[in-house]
């Protein structure tokens, strides 16, 4: 006999996901997380959505209904609503150490649409609660031990220990997993390193270039400290951004790189009337994902299993699935098998590990090149710039899509398009070792 049929360990959008799904097909589930209120967003999210191409195996159709949004899962099989309207962002920009400006534009496709994390998990919260599941915040797991046909979770609720059980456990809680830690489940996983992601979102920004991503690097933007700093565009205003900045441990230095970045730095007078009207962060773990993600009676969802995030469309997609084949599970069926199986045929740094580093070749582009060569690139892309109808331009493709508009360039020497070609083709392995050799250094 167990207190549950499935526990639910975080509620993100994985977890509120499978909630939702278990609830409506009738098991006795919980949801438990740490946050006080699960209607609400604490973890820094870009609020990127890919639609209407193939991502992750996945192609979600977008479907607009006044100022809400319908997204159609067209392989998975279903639909979600979400409570407010999308934004399509058609331009993308770099600025080097140097002051340099790059930028890329598409005409009728958007590189990618913008979302409000903060609606997209009150929405899925709303539609969990609706249908009937149950939940548990302001606790946290502190350790999960199984035996067959049974898990056993110790958790904390207002300074005091208890014990759960439940007959399945799906661990949604994050990159930075504690299931997993209790487990060890991520013994046979290599860890890349933690680091810190940490996010203002601001309003009243008066930038001068064309709305969209923009990706600052260089030591000199951050007052000589070592990170990169990307400002995406918020759906909270027109003059909205999330300035969000990856740096090493310990997280203060995220904050003194935005600080300086927003107070002192070459851009500073674009913040000189901005508010800042949220904080969030989030711990990076960056370890390689999970093949078959599930040990005994616990299966690892989203980011628990995965190399560096799955996104909010991905992760929804993920809880679904969890849902569906946790269910299969309960009734005799091999259903962590099946969920593995989908798993491994949709993420694609799972079918082709060189994805891992696809999917942060641009973070690390500067890694590759001298201040030199990148201001010679950049002076040729203002001259030659990227404009396009529709571009595939997801972490997996930009990266490759820039090098090759600049290897099609007559002027660029023989060299440096090998180089391009060399960080086109390398793996997670490769780029380790440059981003290793720079930090050493």
């Amino acid at each position: 006999m167990t207190d549950y049929d499935v526990i639910v360990v975080g509620c993100g959008p994985a977890g509120l996901m499978a909630c939702e799904e278990l609830a409506k097909k009738g098991i006795n589930a919980l949801g438990i997380d740490k946050k006080p209120r699960l209607d609400r967003n604490i973890r820094s999210a870009s609020g990127f959505c890919f639609l209407d191409q193939p991502f992750m195996n996945e192609t979600i159709r977008m479907e607009s209904t006044g100022n809400k949004t319908r997204y159609h899962y067209t392989d998975s099989g279903f639909t979600i609503d979400y409570s407010a309207p999308m934004e399509g962002i058609y331009h993308s920009h770099m600025f080097s150490d140097t002051g340099k400006h790059w930028q890329a534009s598409t005409r009728k496709k958007p590189f990618y649409n913008i979302f409000d994390p903060d609606h997209w998990i009150s929405d899925r919260y709303k539609c969990a609660v609706e249908n009937g599941a149950e939940f548990l915040p302001g606790t946290l797991v502190l350790k999960a031990k199984q035996s067959p046909g049974r898990v056993e979770i110790t958790v904390r609720t207002n300074g005091k220990n208890r014990t759960l059980t439940c007959k399945k456990l799906i661990a949604s809680d994050g990159l930075s997993s504690r299931v997993a830690r209790s487990i060890k489940a991520n013994q046979n996983r290599t860890n890349y390193g933690t680091g810190a992601h940490l996010e203002y979102e601001m309003t009243d920004v008066d930038c001068t270039y064309d709305r969209g991503d923009m990706f600052f690097f260089g030591a000199k933007n951050f007052g000589g400290r070592a990170g990169a700093l990307i400002m995406i565009p918020s759906p909270n205003g027109k003059n909205a951004y999330r300035v969000l900045t990856m740096s090493v441990l310990p997280a203060s230095n995220g904050t003194d790189i935005l600080e300086y970045f927003i107070n002192e730095g070459p851009y500073a007078h674009w913040f000189k009337k901005s508010k800042i009207i949220d904080r969030s962060g989030a711990l990076v773990e960056l370890m390689t994902p999970m093949i078959t993600p599930y040990v005994g009676n616990i299966l690892f969802v989203g980011d628990s299993a995965a190399w560096a995030e799955c996104l909010y469309q991905c992760a929804t997609m993920a809880g679904y699935k969890a849902a569906e084949f946790t269910d299969m599970e309960l009734n005799g069926g091999k259903g962590f098998d099946e969920y593995s199986k989908w798993w491994q045929d949709h993420f694609e740094w799972i079918k082709n590990p060189k994805k891992m580093a696809d999917y942060g070749k641009r973070i690390f582009l500067p890694r590759f090149f001298t201040v030199e060569e990148l201001d010679f690139l950049f002076d040729l892309a203002e001259k030659n710039p990227i404009v396009v109808d529709e571009a595939e331009a997801s972490p997996f493709d930009f990266a490759a899509m820039v090098f090759h508009h600049f290897m099609a360039m007559p002027e660029v020497p023989e060299y440096l398009k090998q180089r391009m070609q060399e960080v086109i083709d390398a793996d997670q392995a490769k780029v380790a070792t440059v981003i290793g050799k720079v930090q050493k250094a």
